[in-house]
């Protein structure tokens, strides 16, 4: 028996996927008063944007903060992280998104959070996927402060700062985008 498998929607999902890639990145030079964030998480299904203020608007210095998938990548891997130069004294806005393609099914989980960075402060955002996509999470340590607790200014934004396609997802909540697959089975030649 031979298969033919058609899936109308797959040049959706890989256009979900391209646009990821699609954001500038993010280029902040060094300044006396700029702090210091590693992003890392336990996943690599991931990126991370910046975003100039709690109601989404682009940051200027770029967008993607970190990339650590597809041919967008340019961090080595989660654990090692990557470093980058954050300004200080005012709320910094990040979105962690963390996204997989499945046969006939992307899961998506993002969470947006921001904290006040102090000069020359330097700081680690961790982002952890449940098994199975069941939600996600992130926090904001000092280096050298408890890994487990979020430095005092941090905070989840009141909404998700978007990017790439969005289907109606929630801070910390997994999203499900179910693609119809048609199967047709030809017979053996």
């Amino acid at each position: 028996m031979h298969r033919t498998i058609s899936l109308n929607h797959c040049f959706l999902a890989a256009l979900a996927l391209a646009l990821a890639g699609c954001v500038s990145q993010y280029e902040y030079g060094a300044a006396p008063d700029s702090a210091t964030l590693r992003i890392v998480g336990n996943t690599a299904n991931f990126f991370t944007d910046a975003y100039e203020n709690e109601g989404c608007k682009p940051n200027r210095s770029g967008g993607r903060l970190a990339t650590f998938y597809g041919p967008t990548k340019d961090a080595p891997s989660p654990e090692a992280g990557k470093t980058v130069l954050i300004p200080s004294g005012k709320p910094f806005v990040l979105t962690h998104r963390y996204i997989d393609a499945r046969f006939a099914q992307n899961r998506i989980c993002s969470v947006t959070v921001s904290f006040v960075p102090e000069p020359g402060g330097i700081y680690q955002t961790y982002f952890y996927v449940e098994p199975e996509v069941e939600g996600c999470d992130t926090l904001v340590s000092e280096a050298g402060g408890s890994p487990g607790e979020s430095v005092s200014s941090f905070k989840y934004n009141e909404k998700l700062c978007p990017s790439g396609l969005d289907r109606g997802a929630m801070n910390r909540q997994p999203v499900r985008v179910n693609w119809k697959a048609d199967v047709h089975f030809s017979p053996a030649r």
